[in-house]
């Protein structure tokens, strides 16, 4: 009785060795092979995953867009040319001016009144007159001189003093002619000054913001801002596998968002022959004829082009090259 006891822990621990060693996997040969060098057991969905990983790599998807901003064709942001205060705005936001329009004049008196005085510096042409007259004296003079040394009743002497006389008095006539034109330089100099106190439309277009309206203003500030909306256009960069995709004179369909939540129709400018290397993108700039939409479209709206339409044109064209 004591042994049987004895023995009982004996006989439980070694069924339970027995079990446990059965529910263990068997070894195959591979797991006997050091840990690099035995194959990877990856589950059918894994293999799946890298798989259609590797795909996305090589091919892009459908789904992928790129986007960009409408902006105006033409657009200045316009500053004061010279230092001063405003004076007059002859705008308003929202009017539209054609090309020279006056749009922001500065305090002008001051250069006014130096145009008033190198106006009247470049007409004095009193000096002018006075030399002219001496000089038909001089020459008149010196013509009697030849005719009486012709005739043996003048002298050597008077001749040369005639046409020394006649020589001074051409001289004085150019120099008088040389101060009224650098009198008028100066005037034109003046009048140029003077247009800079006031800000002119470079182009046809419409004043979109007015940012100052009154004080002092130097060429570090923006004043007024014209905007051309009959020309839009979208500036794109977009993966160097499009390269080639793209040529000036192209149509092309961008999907328009919010306000415009539709198609627009826009032309390829120019797509940049240099690649950018940090971002793998190349420039492509897209024209909007506005003037030929139903209805003025305005500028800032998003619009994307889908990488399908991008990828079906690339194909297309490759196959007419081949």
């Amino acid at each position: 009785m004591i042994k049987t006891r004895l023995l009982l822990p004996g006989l439980l621990a070694a069924s339970m060795l027995a079990v446990a060693t059965v529910s263990a996997p068997i070894a195959d040969g591979d797991d006997l092979l050091p840990p690099r060098l035995r194959p990877s057991r990856l589950r059918p969905s894994a293999v799946r995953l890298v798989s259609s990983a590797g795909v996305d790599d090589f091919s892009r998807s459908e789904s992928d867009q790129f986007h960009g901003v409408v902006k105006p064709a033409q657009m200045a942001e316009l500053p004061s040319l010279v230092p001063g205060t405003i004076a007059t705005v002859h705008v308003q936001e929202g009017q539209y001016v054609t090309k020279g329009t006056p749009l922001v004049t500065l305090d002008d008196r001051v250069p006014r009144a130096r145009l008033m005085a190198a106006t009247v510096e470049a007409n004095l042409t009193g000096a002018l007159r006075r030399a002219e007259v001496q000089l038909q004296l001089a020459e008149s003079r010196l013509s009697r001189v030849q005719k009486a040394v012709s005739k043996g009743a003048g002298a050597e002497f008077e001749l040369l003093e005639a046409t020394g006389a006649r020589d001074q008095a051409e001289a004085a006539v150019a120099q008088q002619r040389d101060i009224l034109r650098a009198a008028e330089a100066n005037r034109q100099l003046v009048e140029a000054q003077l247009h800079q106190y006031t800000i002119a439309a470079p182009f046809d277009g419409l004043v979109t913001q007015i940012h100052r309206k009154a004080g002092a203003v130097d060429p570090s500030q923006k004043v007024i801002t014209v905007a051309s909306f009959e020309q839009l256009e979208v500036e794109m960069h977009l993966p160097s596998d499009m390269f080639g995709s793209f040529r000036r004179g192209d149509q092309i369909r961008l999907k328009a968002g919010t306000p415009i939540a539709g198609p627009v129709s826009a032309t390829v400018v120019s797509a940049s022959p240099i690649i950018d290397s940090a971002s793998d993108t190349f420039r492509c700039l897209l024209r909007i004829d506005n003037t030929k939409t139903p209805t003025r479209l305005p500028a800032g709206f998003s619009v994307v082009l889908d990488s399908s339409d991008a990828s079906q044109r690339h194909a297309t064209r490759h196959t007419h090259v081949r």
